[in-house]
């Protein structure tokens, strides 16, 4: 079973991003079967990478993982909705914003995740991992990349499952923690085995992106 799992490089004010760091410690096990990329936060870059990636690996599984300061667990999304919209201030790696903006023009309103969110959500449980099922990704580029992932899948006729995990900040970025809530990499860390073993683990097919008979 084959997995992709993408994470984000640094943004605004966090010179270190623990999707990034999550990512990169996959990619050292040396797993054959697991494809681990970090795509800077750009609008354009990941537009462009995330169907590129989504047709060269052709996975069962594609996560992506990015940061949500400010959120108190791990949290599975829901939904990917089809807008970008994110202030000047909030600008990405390449200063860009945008305004209500479509992700794709012809593309769904938007994608229900297919991960199995009620095993993910037992595992963690279980293993005592805080976390929750969030039915907003926002409409930056970690929604923005889901979409991505989800419509890619379904144009390319890929049975994949596709999702998206946000994660706290780690201990080492809270500026202010009697305000800042974080979560210990090794937790973060455990957390998101769960949610790919979760993921390759699955035989229930219902619901996947597959051909064009919405």
């Amino acid at each position: 079973m084959r997995a992709v799992v993408q994470g984000f490089g640094p943004f605004g004010d966090f010179a270190v991003n623990p999707s990034e760091l999550l990512v990169r410690s996959l990619a050292e096990r040396g797993d054959d079967d697991l494809v681990a990329e970090v795509l800077p936060v750009s609008m354009q870059r990941v537009a462009e990478t995330v169907p590129k990636l989504m047709d060269k690996h052709r996975p069962d599984v594609w996560l992506g993982v990015g940061l949500a300061a400010g959120r108190p667990a791990l949290s599975i999304e829901a939904v990917a909705v089809n807008l970008a919209h994110w202030p000047q201030a909030d600008a990405d790696a390449d200063g860009v914003s945008v305004t209500r903006a479509a992700v794709a023009a012809d593309g769904a309103a938007a994608y229900l995740t297919t991960l199995p969110v009620a095993q993910i959500l037992g595992s963690w449980h279980e293993a005592g991992i805080p976390g929750y099922l969030s039915q907003s990704a926002g409409s930056y580029l970690c929604n923005l990349s889901f979409y991505c992932a989800a419509q890619a899948a379904r144009d390319l006729d890929i049975d994949c499952r596709v999702g998206f995990l946000h994660v706290p900040l780690l201990p080492d970025l809270v500026t202010e923690p009697e305000r800042q809530p974080s979560m210990s990499m090794a937790l973060q860390s455990a957390g998101l085995d769960l949610v790919l073993t979760a993921g390759r683990n699955a035989t229930d097919r219902a619901g996947l992106y597959l051909g064009r008979t919405a």
